[in-house]
């Protein structure tokens, strides 16, 4: 199914050109420049102007577009162990997008980033306002009915109950008049762990029967 609401509207567009015309605050574009330098795609070095403008401004876009995208997942974390949940972020009529959508984009980005940095974030994306609800009991496939919609998701890690808890009252989704749905996800639940468990049992009965 293709996720058409992820793809970028013309007032995304223009409001992205308007915003690379505009010159950066001095705090921004040192730590783009930085960040570029860290990763090995400019020397430290000063360069020529345009070309600094040129990958500051490539810094720049690369940031709004994971904005516009609105994915995030965070690396492999070294945190101990930690009980997942899945934040569900539901909408209807009642949503209100009162602000341009690329400031709300980066609204939900520094909420996330904050996550990511104190090793709470997994991952997170957007979903599209349209798909299909498959039913029994021949998999037939009907549009979704209109209302209550689950419009994006993250998945964080948290040291109790109360700790996701307090994660999903922060997020800038509650706001605009959304509403969040908080999920434990079981510990038991992975199919690769059941897999285990059931090839454990398998191997147990099956030298019990050779004996």
């Amino acid at each position: 199914m293709e996720n058409e609401d992820l793809e970028w509207t013309e007032q995304e567009r223009a409001e992205l050109a308007a915003l690379l015309r505009q010159s950066p605050p001095s705090e921004l574009e040192g730590r783009v420049i930085g960040r570029l330098v860290t990763a090995g795609l400019l020397a430290r070095r000063r360069a020529p102007v345009a070309r600094r403008s040129w990958l500051l401004a490539a810094g720049l876009a690369l940031l709004l577009v994971g904005f516009g995208l609105g994915r995030w997942q965070a690396p492999s974390s070294d945190a101990g162990p930690m009980t997942r949940y899945l934040l569900l972020l539901h909408e209807d009529e009642s949503f209100r997008r009162d602000r341009p959508p690329l400031a709300m984009r980066a609204e939900v980005a520094r909420w996330a980033t904050r996550l990511q940095r104190a090793g709470e974030l997994i991952e997170g994306d957007r979903l599209g306002l349209q798909g299909n609800l498959v039913t029994p009991p021949n998999g037939a496939a009907t549009g979704l009915a209109p209302g209550d919609v689950i419009s994006g998701f993250f998945m964080v890690r948290a040291v109790s109950d109360e700790r996701a808890l307090a994660i999903a009252r922060t997020c800038p989704h509650l706001a605009h008049g959304g509403r969040i749905e908080l999920r434990r996800i079981q510990a038991d639940g992975r199919v690769g762990a059941v897999s285990k468990v059931y090839e454990a049992h398998v191997f147990r009965a099956a030298r019990a029967a050779s004996r």
